[in-house]
């Protein structure tokens, strides 16, 4: 294969990806292959992978998998998600770009302005503006930290809902319960189910 024929192909490839005119959309790799299916288009990059679409950044060391017209997407290993106001990673991705649904499987953190968020997998619902962290979840932002089975974040509303073995700290007050309301816009903390709260030891001492 001649270098003319790679340059020629590569620019196929641009165009196939591009979108809309002046959209950065790419997608590269040190291999590049692309077939026709009964679902469409599907390009696969292997080694030293990217996709640039619009806002989205994904990197991955090992393999990055595109389908044009659903716009499934699946990133394998120690992958890096750049989205908005987001930055995660994770050893795998798998998602959908035109309906903004993003997970991260193994290992999976996501990171924003002020929080935390790592779990076994999370999932990012951008256009419901819902994240959730599934299995040894665990949140921090400003004063706060958490840790449960499960954590879902309602971004709109600013309330986060925590399940299954929780137990954190704010403003120095330690608690644990089975579930539990965080309320940033109130400032507000609903425990339930075992629920208890340990007050600071200034605190404690000032009351006795």
């Amino acid at each position: 294969m001649n270098k003319k024929f790679i340059i020629i192909l590569l620019i196929l490839i641009m165009i196939t990806i591009s979108g809309s005119l002046g959209a950065a959309r790419q997608l590269t790799g040190d291999e590049l292959d692309f077939k026709e299916s009964e679902a469409g288009q599907i390009i696969e990059a292997r080694r030293n992978v990217e996709l640039l679409y619009d806002e989205l950044r994904i990197t991955a060391e090992d393999l990055g998998i595109y389908h044009r017209y659903s716009g499934e997407i699946e990133f394998r290993y120690n992958v890096e998600l750049f989205y908005q106001d987001y930055q995660g990673r994770a050893y795998e991705l798998q998602g959908n770009i035109e309906e903004e649904v993003f997970y991260l499987e193994e290992d999976a953190v996501l990171e924003a302005e002020a929080s935390y968020l790592e779990a076994d997998r999370i999932k990012i619902y951008q256009a419901e503006e819902r994240i959730e962290g599934h299995g040894n979840a665990y949140l921090e932002y400003e004063n706060f930290w958490a840790e449960a089975d499960q954590i879902i974040s309602y971004l709109d509303r600013e309330i986060t809902h925590l399940s299954g073995n929780v137990r954190g700290e704010r403003n120095g007050e330690r608690f644990s319960a089975d579930t539990a309301e965080i309320n940033q816009a109130e400032n507000e903390v609903r425990l339930r189910g075992q629920a208890k709260l340990s007050l600071p030891e200034e605190e404690a001492s000032d009351d006795n």
